[in-house]
């Protein structure tokens, strides 16, 4: 039995069967914190919970509560883990809190009773952990918790967004027949920014480029996009990335079920969620009126679908994840229910990127496996036309020569009164600088937000007529 990994109070465990497991040991708290940790329910009013749950800003919740504890908890070099830990099973997670406070997880799994959960780790995939449940009592004291905090009533099937922004599916009795399971799909603390996914080797800097310029259009005319793939496969990661290199000046409107995407300190982003009464397809319509640079729909399944292709249909842009394995698929799943979006609004689309996700030596990995320009269509068929394939030999383009799409950069340029040639310079550039700062290793959010504003700002000095330029030399003398 081999010791692949260690930290904190976690290993990862190679056994003799060749099987990868997590293994979770118990931290070593002092014995007062250790019963601080037990009466962990009790260091909260019921006035305090409410005042989270009003909160509407999820990393804020987090905030309060951590403040709140800092009166209640003994200064020690323990404190911020013990915070945390108490945190969690304040939200109901019991047993799982150790599971949920790992930055390494993406899904914790629980399967029934007498039966390991698992968990899905960004290194090393799926892996039983040494956690398990002899009674169902176990798991429906987590259940009961979970409900409680998030006002929800029990029922067979339970899909919750929960005060942290984890996503919750629950299955109980009589449906599960191994006893209640659950899944809890983690929200990410932060998304990959471009330049991660690059280095990560998601994307090159080459095909990067060609998304960042898609996705502003040199602020005149972007393109509308569809990011498909399997679950798990990183659309939503991709997605935010390329929404947060839109123009800082721009008004971004996303619209989700369970809010994920992450666009920072962004000052006009209004960020929409479903509640009874209002669906996906409401509040798409109620952006019209909102006046939106880009409306982005989280997940596109059902009728929201028509109200975006509506809105393109009239000029707006948009922008969406779907679940789908190919180009040929997204068009497919459009065009059948409960989509029905007609042929010929579809062909307001102008990008698909397919993303996918693959186990390489034991590890998985993500990347761009495809991405296709709409062309038009012919009769009841949509022309698509493939600018990137991926070859898994390569790691990369399976082609590297006519990587540039013609239909995209042809409208583009024609809308923007300039020759195809100015449009792929202005490519090159944005790829040389992507690669800077790739090379710099500029990962941290604000640091790329604030360089890709820079560049933006900069594109605006550069595309201003002399007389402009002149007038502010004068205006600064003043």
């Amino acid at each position: 039995m081999d010791v692949l990994e260690k930290y904190s109070n976690k290993k990862i465990i190679l056994d003799d069967d060749g099987l990868v497991k997590y293994y979770v040991e118990p931290f070593p708290f002092t014995e007062d914190e250790g019963k601080l940790l037990q009466n962990a329910e009790k260091l909260f009013t019921q006035v305090e919970i409410e005042a989270v749950r009003r909160e509407p800003d999820i990393a804020l919740r987090k905030t309060v509560l951590q403040e709140y504890l800092k009166i209640k908890t003994p200064d020690s070099k323990n404190r911020e883990i013990l915070i945390d830990n108490i945190i969690n099973r304040v939200m109901g997670y019991g047993v799982l809190s150790d599971l949920v406070m790992d930055p390494n997880l993406e899904e914790i799994m629980v399967n029934g009773v007498n039966m390991p959960v698992y968990v899905f780790h960004k290194k090393y995939g799926m892996c039983p952990t040494n956690i398990s449940f002899e009674e169902r009592e176990g798991i429906f004291k987590i259940i009961n918790k979970l409900c409680w905090i998030n006002n929800k009533d029990m029922e067979p099937i339970m899909d919750m967004s929960m005060l942290d922004g984890n996503r919750v599916n629950i299955t109980s009795d009589p449906i599960a027949i191994h006893g209640p399971s659950m899944t809890i799909r983690k929200q990410k603390k932060s998304f990959y920014g471009i330049t991660e996914l690059i280095y990560s080797g998601t994307l090159d800097a080459d095909l990067a480029a060609l998304l960042w310029l898609s996705t502003d259009g040199m602020k005149m005319s972007p393109a509308n996009i569809v990011i498909a793939g399997m679950i798990g496969s990183g659309k939503t990661t991709l997605l935010n990335a390329l929404v947060s290199l839109t123009p800082p000046e721009d008004r971004i409107i996303t619209i989700e079920e369970t809010p994920e995407l992450q666009l920072g300190s962004r000052g006009n982003w209004v960020p929409l969620t479903c509640q009874k009464g209002y669906d996906m397809e409401a509040l798409v319509r109620n952006t019209l009126r909102m006046r939106p640079n880009k409306i982005v729909v989280g997940e596109i399944r059902g009728s929201e679908a028509m109200a975006l292709f509506n809105a393109m249909n009239v000029g707006h842009k948009g922008m969406g994840t779907l679940h789908a394995s190919s180009s040929r698929e997204v068009i497919s799943r459009l065009e059948s229910p409960p989509m029905n979006v007609p042929t010929r609004v579809i062909t307001n689309l102008d990008l698909i990127v397919v993303m996918g996700i693959f186990n390489y030596k034991g590890v998985p990995i993500r990347r761009v496996t495809e991405v296709s320009e709409v062309g038009g269509r012919e009769g009841d068929t949509i022309l698509l036309g493939n600018i990137y394939q991926w070859d898994p030999k390569k790691d990369g383009c399976s082609d590297s020569e006519g990587r540039f799409p013609t239909t995209y950069l042809d409208k583009l340029a024609s809308k923007l009164k300039i020759s195809k040639r100015e449009v792929v310079d202005e490519l090159t550039k944005r790829r040389a600088v992507l690669i800077d700062l790739v090379e710099r290793k500029v990962f941290d959010q604000k640091e790329l937000m604030a360089a890709i504003g820079e560049f933006h700002r900069s594109e605006c000095e550069i595309g201003q007529s002399d007389v402009v330029k002149d007038l502010k030399k004068a205006l600064n003398k003043k």
